[in-house]
């Protein structure tokens, strides 16, 4: 399923009025799925809208702290609307905090998976900082998380930015990837930045065939800051996704 990470239109959602709208506006695009990421009570009515106009909805992005604190709010939201997926992402930057997100995720996974619902780790380019050790900290994750509870889900532009080659990382992580993170990198005058997935430089091509082969099932445009209208920018990544991607391979679940 192609879909998109809420997070793109944030600035759209600010109360359950203009929730509404705006999800009706992304499934009018033409995107079959989203995922949440907000406060827990913004994702709650987001959910509540999701199910009211039959927009799919596949996981809930979010902190490790919010799981531990509210990790059953969480399972009630996702059930709302559908949902199968708990992430997280994390801002570590060394070895020792590296080591206790690996403990802290592996036992909210194992809480979640009881519940039934995956989860899955969300990298940013910090994870691909080299420790004393010589490993990179997203390494220790993929050694230290336990492959039977927790799953990953890679962000295209992320790993570039972490200077690590796309496609030979997703190939590290066969068989743990149900979600990827679509996200375009553009060079500008100033240094790299975000831009409409087809806009940038990534080799969304290649990464597709990838991402087919080691089974992504949910492809997620993600844009952290749009130059234009966030709708319109999700727009432009959803036509080039239909007409470029998916319209040539038969990838689209």
């Amino acid at each position: 399923m192609l879909g998109i990470q809420l997070y793109t239109v944030r600035d759209k959602m600010l109360d359950r009025s203009s929730i509404h709208d705006t999800l009706v506006r992304i499934k009018q695009i033409g995107y079959e799925c989203v995922q949440l990421a907000s406060s827990v009570e913004k994702m709650e009515i987001t959910a509540n809208v999701c199910k009211e106009i039959g927009l799919s909805a596949v996981g809930i992005l979010c902190n490790i702290d919010m799981c531990e604190t509210a990790g059953d709010k969480l399972f009630e939201i996702a059930r709302i609307c559908g949902a199968k997926d708990i992430g997280i992402s994390s801002s570590i930057k060394n070895e020792d905090e590296a080591e206790e997100l690996i403990r802290r995720s592996n036992a909210f996974a194992k809480k979640a998976r009881a519940s039934g619902f995956s989860f899955s780790y969300h990298n940013h380019s910090n994870e691909f900082i080299r420790g004393n050790n010589g490993k990179t900290l997203i390494e220790l994750l993929i050694e230290g998380f336990d492959s039977e509870l927790v799953d990953f889900m890679p962000d295209t532009y992320w790993i570039q930015h972490g200077g690590a080659d796309v496609r030979a990382f997703l190939e590290i992580l066969d068989g743990r990837v149900n979600i990827l993170h679509l996200k375009d990198m553009k060079r500008t005058p100033t240094g790299s930045t975000f831009a409409e997935i087809g806009v940038g430089n990534i080799n969304f091509k290649g990464i597709a065939e990838v991402a087919e082969r080691i089974g992504v099932e949910h492809y997620i445009v993600e844009q952290d800051v749009c130059d234009t209208d966030s709708l319109i920018s999700a727009a432009i990544s959803y036509e080039y996704m239909i007409n470029n991607i998916f319209g040539d391979r038969m990838i689209r679940k």
